[in-house]
């Protein structure tokens, strides 16, 4: 018979693991829930959880990159066309503002419909004018 003692798990470890058991994850849903308990515990300053709450994350930890692993995010490719829409929308720009940093409003209005590409010049003025890398226009 063996006289070494098992470390008996917390309350607080068994709390989680009741709400969320410690077994792979098969769905989206699952890996929501996952998700939102890893990140209420990762708010945490670095060595302040005990011991049994930081095992729980660490474990989760490796079941939500093990499922993302399996299931790969599949982004959508963005046009230089839909990024230039998205960075006049966050920084509430009109056509007439655009047409400002371009050169002209019709210039501005011939690239937001889609009738004349985003040339390299106007690559660099976008870039500058949002703080961003010619590059997201390509």
């Amino acid at each position: 018979m063996s006289t070494a003692t098992s470390a008996k798990p917390d309350r607080r470890y068994m709390n989680l693991v009741h709400h969320f058991p410690l077994r792979p994850i098969r769905s989206k849903r699952e890996l929501g829930r996952a998700m939102k308990i890893a990140g209420h515990l990762a708010t945490h300053d670095e060595g302040t959880l005990p011991r049994g709450e930081q095992d729980y994350l660490d474990t989760l930890t490796v079941l939500i990159e093990d499922y993302q692993r399996r299931h790969p995010l599949e982004l959508p490719e963005v046009t230089p066309l839909a990024m230039l829409k998205h960075l006049m929308e966050q920084h509430n720009m009109n056509v007439t503002e655009l047409g400002r940093v371009v050169g002209s409003q019709s210039n501005a209005s011939l690239i937001l419909s889609g009738k004349r590409a985003i040339s390299k010049r106007v690559m660099r003025l976008l870039s500058e004018r949002f703080g961003v890398v010619p590059g997201v226009f390509l």
